[in-house]
């Protein structure tokens, strides 16, 4: 997990890519919880048709899936999507965690950088894990671009990025990311 761990109550939490329909199911059950549940997000936003072409990764605390993040690929770049802990779970890194382990899954695919496109409450946090912002929509609606190099030895070195291609092209993939209550 390329150096980063994150442990709750003397327990490590493990990661795991989906890979049965039961884990698929955790990582839906998961998100209903946080944004159906929590945040009364529609069943539209919060499985919105890309779930069957992504990538899953689960966070679990020994058996509990705890948290999770889809990744949907592209040409270039790879875009993390519908980040969710369980609230008694949050504030222990363990969406850093996840985020962290989809840089590294989509560098060892070969993706150049993460894209994601979020609400400008989230923006914070996720410049905080050195994402870089690219640009920011206004309005109702306002929603911001932001993206990370896949190789950590790239961060902080300007990304070649047509920013405006990017935003044009995916101004409709807004994730949806765990509760807005608190974001850590």
């Amino acid at each position: 997990m390329d150096g980063k761990s994150c442990v709750i109550d003397g327990e490590p939490v493990a990661l795991r890519l989906t890979a049965r329909m039961e884990d698929t199911l955790q990582a839906f059950a998961v998100r209903a919880a946080c944004f159906i549940g929590e945040q009364d997000v529609a069943f539209s936003e919060a499985f919105d048709g890309h779930d069957h072409d992504a990538t899953h990764l689960i966070a679990y605390l020994g058996d509990e899936p705890i948290g999770t993040v889809r990744l949907r690929w592209f040409k270039s770049f790879a875009m993390p999507a519908h980040l969710a802990v369980i609230r008694r779970f949050r504030g222990h890194g363990v969406g850093s965690l996840l985020l962290e382990q989809a840089r590294a899954i989509a560098e060892s695919r070969g993706s150049r950088l993460l894209y994601v496109r979020t609400t400008p409450l989230w923006t914070r946090y996720f410049e905080r894990l050195g994402w870089r912002r690219l640009d920011e929509t206004p309005g109702a609606d306002a929603t911001v671009a932001l993206v990370h190099p896949t190789d950590s030895a790239q961060v902080g070195i300007a990304l070649d990025v047509d920013a405006d291609d990017l935003s044009a092209q995916y101004a409709d993939d807004t994730i949806v990311t765990w509760p807005v209550a608190s974001p850590r």
